[in-house]
Formats: C-alpha cells, structure tokens, sequence
C-alpha cells in the first residue's frame, strides 16, 4: 500500500484515539497521538475558557504543527485533523483573538500535509459523556453539555467540506469491545481507501 494518511476526528470522549490504535494495528500503520494532558494550561482552559483559550489553542496548534510536519511520508493513523483547531477556537476566543489566531494558523497549515481520508466520529449527548466519565480525567468533569453539543454540531458542519471523509455515527455502535460493530465501520474505511487509491 502506497503512503497513507488516515485522521480520525470528532468531540471529546467520541471513541477517536481507541479507533487509532485499532485501525493503525489492523492496517499495520503507525500511530500519531496528539498532546492532551500534556497541555499545562488545560485545566485551567475547562475552569476558565475565556481565560486560557487563546494559551491553550495555541500550544495545541504549536505541537500539532510539529507533530504532522515530522510524518515525512510514513503511513499513520492520526486521532486528530489539524483543522479541529478552528473549530475548538471559534467556540472558544473572542472575535480579536480568533482573528489573530486565524492569521497563524493560515501561515503554519499553508503547506502541511493534509490526511488521505477523515473518519468523523459522533454520538448523542448522553453516550459521549458516559465515554469521558470512564475516562477518569478530572479537568474533562467540568466540561459543559452546550459546549459538547456545540462541537457536535461543528464536526458535522465540516463533514460535508471535508474531502474524502467519513461520517459515523457511534451512538449505537460499541467498536472497541464488538468486533462486528468494528467489522462494519472498517468495511467502510476500506471501501473509502480504495476510491482514494484506485
């Protein structure tokens, strides 16, 4: 298989770094993980968004910048698209920050690689707050149900000008502990690389 780019995306506690590892382990593919708790103002960012927005979208557009333009050419599955800064941002700047923050992020993404194909991933309210509650991550407690919802609505906005993407919807679907639910969404990322690939 030629070089290929696989970015998984969708909110919080959707079920994205679990489909990397899973895809990147079928496909013998690495796997590209963004910084998360790493982060040092993130906790504060989920007590004080308006606060630490613009640190926090910052540092992650930094280290995402990093991360990606480090590939090469290698083969990876990527539980995150670049292009989720712009969403995270415009929920959460005001509109002078978010212009500057725009500015910089035209310039760093301008010649970054971009995925082959992206995996969006959804589920209502209720199932992805169960997810982020198994998670046990403290400063995720905090998070709202509107902002949830916000970034839901936002990921299925993009979904339709992103090209080669893929949209599920997990609500009903458990890929990490039924192998026939994986079956399903696999078929459909396979049937997805083959048209990118032809």
């Amino acid at each position: 298989m030629m070089s290929l780019y696989i970015a998984v995306e969708g909110p919080i506690g959707v079920g994205k770094s679990s489909l990397t590892h899973m895809l990147a382990d079928t496909l013998k593919m690495e796997t590209l993980f963004e910084i998360v708790e790493e982060n040092p103002f993130l906790s504060d960012f989920y007590e004080d968004i308006s606060k630490w927005s613009f640190q926090t979208e910052m540092f992650f557009l930094c280290n995402r910048y990093k991360q990606i333009n480090d590939l090469g050419n290698r083969s990876v599955v990527s539980d995150y698209h670049v292009l989720k800064n712009k969403i995270f941002a415009r929920n959460t700047l005001d509109a002078k920050e978010y212009a500057i923050f725009e500015k910089i992020y035209a310039v760093m993404t301008e010649n970054l690689r971009q995925p082959d194909i992206t995996i969006f991933l959804s589920a209502e309210l209720p199932v992805l707050k169960k997810r982020i509650h198994k998670r046990k991550r403290d400063f995720e407690e905090a998070i709202a149900d509107d902002y949830l919802l916000k970034l839901t609505e936002d990921y299925q906005s993009i979904y339709q000008s992103t090209p080669q993407a893929l949209y599920i919807d997990t609500t009903h679907l458990d890929f990490v502990h039924n192998p026939e639910d994986y079956e399903k969404i696999l078929k459909q990322i396979m049937n997805l690389i083959g048209e990118t690939h032809a």
